[in-house]
């Protein structure tokens, strides 16, 4: 199994107050990049698991379990939130859903 697409997990940095300028500045979000091995989830285990078949659901597995907090992850420019997630021994196996909105 190779663990060759690259994944960012992001994390949304908070707005900040600014007290010299009087605004609200946005805070840059915080990327951090894992390797994964990225395949998408079949219909019928699909069907089985969460009782829906949707096209964009995708599995990531990565061989070291990320810990840190993170708000979504993002793969090939797209954003996904989990819908899963095992920790099977040290690795990590998430199930993810491009997120639509915002």
């Amino acid at each position: 199994m190779r663990y060759d697409k690259p994944v960012y997990f992001i994390r949304k940095n908070n707005k900040k107050y600014d007290p010299d300028s009087g605004e609200w500045e946005k805070g840059d979000n915080i990327r951090t990049k894992r390797y994964a091995n990225v395949t998408h989830m079949g219909a019928e285990r699909q069907q089985v698991v969460f009782g829906d078949v949707k096209s964009n659901r995708l599995i990531l597995r990565l061989q070291r379990a990320y810990t840190d907090g993170y708000d979504y992850i993002e793969y090939a420019g797209k954003m996904y939130t989990v819908d899963s997630e095992r920790c099977p021994s040290d690795r990590q196996s998430l199930v993810v859903i491009q997120h639509v909105g915002d």
